[in-house]
């Protein structure tokens, strides 16, 4: 049926959105490390294909809006993906930033490494399950994977009081205040990744939850 067909292609073009932002967040990690600006660059090429993606996902749920008349467990699908397009574009304009960072400075302070490294892995493998609960339409997943968030947070306090202890040592943190800035962008990606379980939940029991 043309429906079928319509929302196979539109739960497929999530899948693949999610496969270049997770690609992003990979590379984000390797290059704050590494200190490339070639690879750092291409994070920030890559977020492009992100906002197409958005652009098309959110197309093509107007036309099976508009033409297709799809039943309410296909229109609540429609409706988290449209939400979940826009989370993964915000998680991808985090890794942007990372990008970015890494173009104008230096590589981060191998110092912050130790910290920062569990955070960025912490946070991929969130968004891994959190993608493979949409995947399976996990609702136990959904529910349960969110207390996940609170290791990021956990992890980034500890990086906080780590620069702090530094900071408080006399020892100098180059670009400080924008190295902070640019770190919390994992911990952000994390919010929006909370979110995501939330469209999940709405998408097979119709039912609004908040994470906080």
């Amino acid at each position: 049926m043309k429906l079928e067909q319509e929302i196979s292609e539109y739960y497929e073009s999530i899948l693949a959105m999610s496969d270049t932002v997770r690609t992003m967040y990979v590379m984000a990690i390797e290059v704050l490390n590494s200190g490339s600006k070639e690879r750092a660059l291409a994070i920030v090429e890559l977020d492009e294909y992100v906002n197409n993606y958005n652009e098309a996902i959110n197309d093509k749920a107007i036309e099976i809006l508009a033409l297709l008349a799809p039943v309410a467990s296909d229109l609540r699908m429609i409706l988290a993906g449209i939400k979940m397009s826009t989370d993964l574009e915000r998680i991808g304009d985090y890794a942007k930033a990372i990008g970015r960072y890494v173009i104008k400075n230096e590589k981060m302070d191998e110092r912050l490494a130790p910290y920062v490294n569990p955070i960025g892995n912490q946070f991929i493998g969130f968004f891994d399950k959190a993608m493979l609960a949409f995947k399976e339409k996990d609702i136990k997943a959904a529910l349960s994977l969110p207390s996940q968030d609170d290791i990021i947070d956990s992890e980034f306090k500890k990086l906080l009081h780590f620069i702090e202890t530094l900071h408080n040592k006399g020892e100098i943190i180059t670009h400080l205040v924008p190295t902070i800035g640019m770190l919390r962008n994992i911990e952000r990606a994390g919010d929006h990744t909370k979110n995501i379980c939330e469209h999940i939940i709405y998408e097979v029991k119709g039912q609004h939850y908040d994470f906080g």
